[in-house]
């Protein structure tokens, strides 16, 4: 009989090709995995149903395949002729390779779909988009190629970061769970023991590696805190961090007092907060997999192995209680923040009751501060000293050195200082200057790398030299310009939030082009774009600037307020305003107003109401810091505003009741002697930089002045205060 199975096998092992499938490999997987090096155990076809295979061969060709080697040729043994209809016949045919499926994502089962997951959802706030994202992150995309993600994510899994890292990725993640476990985090548990509770709030556990930017590579074991959610609010645990204004306002005292300054980074601050009793409803119970559960029983035998089970599919699991707050539950930040306050409590500091993350106590007479950022800390005082002995302190509270030398607390001592992505130089005497010039760059790079993904690598020539961070048309919109692709609209918001994040610490001079740009990230556009390229050209050419803050001790708060009327595309106006101790702006502001106004008067009045939060806010803040303030001066251009703001009532006509209350409120803290108005001249307004695009030498005037170049003085005389009776000869006056 014709061994049709054994010569199929022999000529597709053969030709490496199977009829009928494309030599390609397909996109997708299909499923099947087939180990090339043993090929299928059994195989069973049936003939009645068809094979499908090559054209047969001669028998000659036939029985000289199946001899074997080295043997003598012994007389063959006919075989019948192949079957001329059947399975040999469609064998012959030339087949299509298939094509794979492309859903369109229409008609009414894409409908039905959509609704279904919709209502699954239906319990959220934004269901339907939920369900619509969803569908679209299974969808081709740029969010499915590799190289764009590994761009975005900085932080790689364990397999991939040993891929790129290879030994220095499994020593720092050997390192990490060497930590978790010295600190006696974990409680072994068998699953059979867990509460119903406890089995239904189980979380998962995953480890990312980074590298960091002196290069070094850090593990970080991550809970899947997502699904606590469900049970646990926001807002109930929250933690406070310092604030971006608060850091600066310390910093000018610190100049002002020529403190010594010491930084502080405390090691492995969640890990080592003892969940305590009281607290015991936030500790987590984790399931570890795979290589980690290796890794902990490397360690201690004794301790995880009698609790690692093993799942159908191979995988080692152990479930295990966390004593200690871990990074990734809801809950972790807080609970480090209460340790960290108790600790400074019972060392006799004080909590800055307008910022929660200040902490102040009086040391030989003299104030030492700490503000602190989750476990970031800025410590000053004029004595070094005393410092040291705070150091001393924290190294005995929070610093464990284990037997591989982790655990260590930095200590950074000097002059010149890291801080929350900040450079702080406090070598001038009665100066701090504030400088993020590797920031900047990798603003830039970042733009440079989107702008190469759209323009081919091209940049476009232009004999303009970017002086200026904003446009003269910064704020005309054209509604009929063409809206950005999906992904340029998302790389534009992502340099614009950059950009924020620097404009609000280091270069208050970009303030007013960011506050306009963030308003247009939602859906920009071309234009938008190329008022986007202005700045980042801007910062490519002035990328070094720094920021100089210092403070006379006079005891004098100005505050430079000014609005633009009706500039936006609704008609809205546009608030700008800083403060100035006497040199540079340690706060800025550049917002748009959140109302219409009727004339340039209203304009002004709502551009004092939105600064005035903050400016009573500083108020308090530096009062109970135990900064003298002798006077709070709030500077504006337009002395009809002002006599609304102090007069009230007897300088209002028939306004509407949103401008009566922003009116009475300024009225009343101008009576309260919260602050002070004074008229300011126009030439003289600062804040006319954070309300208008500025080009030219007027531009460059005031930049010197917020950047600290240049000091700032009070200026001359209140001309709405202050009246003067003029005589000439031959005239009578009233």
């Amino acid at each position: 009989v014709y061994d049709y199975v054994d010569d199929f096998l022999v000529e597709s092992q053969d030709d490496n090709q199977i009829p009928g499938v494309s030599e390609e490999s397909p996109d997708e997987p299909t499923g099947v995995e087939v180990d090339p090096e043993h090929g299928p155990n059994e195989t069973n076809f049936d003939l009645q149903d068809g094979l499908e295979q090559e054209p047969q061969q001669t028998s000659h060709e036939c029985e000289t395949a199946r001899l074997p080697t080295g043997e003598p040729n012994e007389a063959p043994v006919l075989d019948p002729a192949p079957p001329s209809q059947g399975m040999a016949a469609r064998n012959a045919r030339v087949r299509k390779p298939p094509e794979k499926y492309a859903p369109a994502m229409k008609g009414k089962k894409y409908a039905v779909a959509m609704t279904q997951i919709a209502e699954s959802l239906k319990e959220s706030k934004h269901g339907l988009t939920m369900a619509q994202m969803s569908v679209k992150l299974m969808s081709k995309g740029e969010h499915r190629r590799a190289d764009i993600v590994g761009m975005i994510m900085a932080q790689l899994s364990m397999k991939a970061a040993i891929k790129k890292w290879g030994e220095k990725a499994r020593f720092a993640i050997s390192k990490e769970m060497k930590q978790l476990h010295w600190r006696n985090s974990y409680v072994p548990k068998h699953y059979h023991t867990l509460t119903k509770k406890q089995k239904e709030q189980l979380l998962e556990s995953h480890i990312f590696v980074e590298e960091k930017r002196d290069g070094t590579i850090k593990a970080r074991k991550v809970i899947g805190g997502n699904k606590q959610r469900d049970y646990i609010t926001k807002e109930d645990v929250s933690s406070p961090t310092v604030t971006a204004e608060a850091v600066m306002l310390t910093c000018v005292i610190d100049a002002q007092e020529n403190r010594d300054v010491a930084v502080v980074d405390i090691p492995n601050a969640f890990i080592q907060t003892v969940v305590s009793e009281e607290d015991a409803e936030h500790r987590v119970t984790v399931r570890i997999r795979g290589p980690l559960v290796d890794i902990l029983v490397s360690m201690a035998p004794d301790v995880y192995s009698p609790y690692v089970s093993v799942t159908k599919t191979g995988q080692k699991v152990l479930i295990v209680e966390c004593l200690n707050a871990v990074y990734g539950t809801m809950v972790a930040a807080l609970l480090y923040y209460k340790k960290f306050v108790k600790s400074l409590k019972n060392q006799g500091f004080k909590l800055n009751p307008y910022d929660g993350c200040v902490a102040n106590k009086i040391i030989k007479g003299k104030q030492i501060t700490i503000c602190f950022h989750v476990d970031d800390c800025k410590i000053s005082h004029e004595v070094p000293e005393v410092i040291d002995e705070t150091i001393v302190w924290l190294k005995a509270e929070y610093e464990s050195i284990f037997e591989d030398g982790s655990g260590e607390m930095k200590v950074h001592r000097g002059r010149v200082h890291k801080y929350l992505g900040m450079s702080l130089d406090f070598t001038n005497k009665g100066q701090c200057i504030v400088t993020m010039n590797d920031y900047v760059a990798e603003i830039v790079k970042a733009y440079d790398v989107a702008i190469a993904k759209y323009d081919d690598g091209f940049l476009p020539v232009t004999k303009q030299r970017y002086e200026t961070p904003a446009p003269e048309n910064l704020f005309m919109v054209n509604e009929d310009c063409e809206k950005l692709p999906e992904d340029m609209a998302a790389d534009f918001h992502t340099v614009v939030a950059k950009t924020l994040y620097v404009t609000k610490r280091a270069r208050p001079d970009t303030c007013l082009s960011v506050a306009f740009l963030t308003t247009r990230v939602r859906a920009p556009d071309r234009d938008d774009w190329e008022k986007l390229r202005h700045l980042i050209e801007y910062l490519r050419r002035d990328n070094i600037r720094p920021l100089v803050l210092g403070a006379d001790n006079d005891g004098l708060l100005m505050w430079y307020v000014d609005a633009s009327f009706a500039v936006h595309p609704n008609m809205r106006g546009h608030t700008g305003g800083g403060l100035t101790m006497g040199r540079g702006f340690p706060i800025s502001t550049s917002t748009k107003q959140k109302l219409n106004t009727r004339s340039s008067t209203e304009s002004e009045l709502v551009g004092v109401d939105d600064m005035m939060p903050i400016i009573i806010w500083t108020r308090y803040f530096l009062l109970s810091q135990g900064y003298g303030i002798v006077e709070n001066l709030l500077l504006q251009d337009n002395k009809s505003s002002i006599l609304l703001e102090r007069n009230g009532r007897a300088s209002s006509s028939k306004r509407t009741r949103h401008i009566n209350i922003r009116y009475f409120f300024v009225c009343d803290r101008v009576n309260m002697k919260e602050i002070n108005l004074h008229w300011c001249p126009t030439k003289e307004m600062i804040a006319d930089f954070w309300t208008k695009p500025l080009q030219g030498s007027h531009f460059r005037k005031l930049r010197d002045y917020i950047m600290g170049r240049v000091r700032c003085v009070k200026p001359k005389g209140d001309a709405v205060s202050t009246t003067k009776t003029i005589r000439k000869k031959g005239v009578k006056t009233k």
